[in-house]
C-alpha cells in the first residue's frame, strides 16, 4: 500500500502495515541485491531512515527504553551500510564538479581522481558484498529489529498521538536552520538535512489528507533535501582530500578540486536558505494545527469504518 496512510485504517493499523513493509522490503533487497548492488544499498538506507522516521512520530506513545533501543538499533545498520554509500556518491560529486566546472578541472587531474575513486568504491563494495560479513550481518540485524519492534500507537489514537512529536521535528529542523544560518559548518549543514528528511517523510505519510498541497510540499522538501545532500557530498569529499585518505600526487590538482568543491558548496547553500526559510516559515504550533484540521475533513469526507478495518485484519 506504500508510505502512507489508507483513509480506512486507523493509525495504529497504518504505522504498524508501514513498518512491517518497509522492513519485509529492507530484507528483500539484502537478499536479492542484483548486479547494481550499490543501488540496494541505497534502497535499505533509505527504508531505514523511513522506519526510524515512523519512531520519531509516535515516539511520545512508546516508552523511552523501547523508542531508544529501536532508535539505537537501526542508527547502527544504517553505520554498517554506510561506507558502501560515502564510496558511490563521492564519484557521483566528482562527475557533477567536472560537468559544473569543465573547462577548471584538466582531463588528467579528473582522470586520476576518478581512478582513485572508483577503486575505493570496488574495494569497499566487494568487501561487504564478498569479502566480509557485514551483508550478513545487516540482515540479521534487521530481522532481530523486526521481531523486536514494540507495537505502535498501543496507548492512542487518533491525531493526538501525532501531535506533539510533529511540533518537537518541526521546532527541530526550525531550530537547525537557524543554527547553520548563523553558524554555517559541515555538522550543522547535515543536522538540517537529517531534519529536513525526517519532516518530508512525515509529509509523505500524510499527503491524503489535501494531496495537491502536501504533494507540492513534499516536492519542494525533496529538493532541498537534495540541496543538502549536494553540500554534504561535497564537504565528505573534500575531506578525503584533505585528509589525504584520497590521494591526489599534484599539489596543484589538489588545491583546485579543493577550491571547485568550496565554491559549490557556496553556490549550493545560497540555495538552500531560500528554500528553507520558506519552507518552514510558520511556527510549528500552527503548522500542526491546519494538519490537524485537514486530518479531521479527511477522516469526515472518507467516512472511517472501525468494522471494515476489522474485516481487513480477520
Amino acid at each position: 500500500m506504500g508510505y502512507v496512510f489508507q483513509p480506512n485504517q486507523s493509525i495504529a493499523v497504518n504505522l504498524n502495515r508501514i513498518l512491517s513493509e518497509q522492513l519485509e522490503k529492507a530484507l528483500e533487497s539484502l537478499e536479492n541485491p542484483g548486479q547494481e548492488k550499490e543501488e540496494t544499498i541505497h534502497d535499505v538506507r533509505k527504508r531505514i531512515k523511513k522506519i526510524r522516521s515512523l519512531f520519531r512520530l509516535v515516539r511520545s506513545d512508546l516508552k523511552k527504553k523501547d523508542f531508544k533501543r529501536q532508535n539505537k538499533q537501526y542508527r547502527t545498520i544504517a553505520h554498517l551500510i554506510s561506507p558502501v554509500r560515502d564510496a558511490t556518491v563521492m564519484c557521483k560529486t566528482l562527475e557533477k564538479l567536472q560537468q559544473t566546472y569543465p573547462d577548471r578541472i584538466s582531463s588528467s587531474q579528473y582522470a586520476a581522481l576518478k581512478k582513485a575513486l572508483v577503486n575505493r568504491q570496488h574495494q569497499v563494495s566487494s568487501q561487504f558484498f564478498e569479502v566480509t560479513a557485514t551483508l550478513q550481518t545487516v540482515a540479521d540485524g534487521l530481522r532481530q529489529a523486526h521481531l523486536k519492534a514494540p507495537e505502535l500507537c498501543q496507548r492512542c489514537t487518533g491525531f493526538s498521538v501525532l501531535r506533539p512529536n510533529l511540533k518537537t521535528m518541526y521546532r527541530q529542523a526550525r531550530k537547525a536552520l537557524q543554527v547553520a544560518a548563523r553558524r554555517p559548518s559541515s555538522d550543522h549543514y547535515h543536522e538540517l538535512r537529517k531534519e529536513v528528511k525526517t519532516i518530508g517523510y512525515h509529509t509523505r505519510l500524510l499527503e491524503p489528507i489535501w494531496p495537491e498541497l502536501l504533494e507540492a510540499y513534499s516536492s519542494e522538501l525533496k529538493q532541498l533535501g537534495e540541496l543538502l545532500g549536494d553540500d554534504h557530498d561535497c564537504g565528505v569529499l573534500a575531506e578525503e582530500i584533505e585528509t589525504g585518505r584520497i590521494a591526489l600526487r599534484a599539489k596543484k590538482a589538489r588545491e583546485t578540486v579543493l577550491q571547485l568543491l568550496d565554491e559549490q558548496r557556496t553556490t549550493l547553500q545560497q540555495q538552500i536558505h531560500p528554500l528553507a526559510n520558506r519552507l518552514f516559515a510558520e511556527k510549528a504550533g500552527e503548522l500542526v494545527g491546519r494538519y490537524c484540521q485537514y486530518w479531521k475533513l479527511w477522516q469526515t469526507e472518507t467516512r472511517y469504518d472501525p468494522a471494515l478495518e476489522h474485516l481487513q485484519t480477520v
